[in-house]
């Protein structure tokens, strides 16, 4: 027969266990990398380069606006979508927008 006391043990350890998996894991699915909100927690006071490639027009105006306003409506992950988790020093620099995904040709400035 198993005792009472073994149940309620088994009942808090387990409950206890998911506690700890739910708290430890609670920021990792809070983070909505969709919400512009989250990026500008650490860029928004980032200078806003041009591109590297000078024949492509600047989209963020330095104040963190867009000179583009049709991108206004966008979350930043629309355009940067190699941007896959809100850890991302080390896997985002290097990687560029891929004006494609939206354009037919590549924006140039006029």
């Amino acid at each position: 027969m198993i005792s009472p006391n073994l149940v309620l043990k088994s009942i808090t350890f387990t409950f206890l266990v998911s506690l700890m998996t739910l708290g430890f894991g609670a920021p990792v699915f809070a983070e909505d990398l969709s919400d512009n909100e989250v990026c500008l927690d650490c860029h928004a006071d980032a200078e806003r380069e041009p591109p590297s490639d000078p024949t492509r027009p600047q989209v963020h105006n330095p104040a963190g606006g867009f000179f583009v306003e049709d991108h206004a409506d966008f979350s930043c992950i629309d355009c940067h979508d190699y941007i896959e988790d809100l850890e991302h020093e080390e896997t985002a620099p290097g990687n560029e927008v891929d004006c494609l995904n939206c354009h037919d040709e590549v924006p140039v400035k006029e």
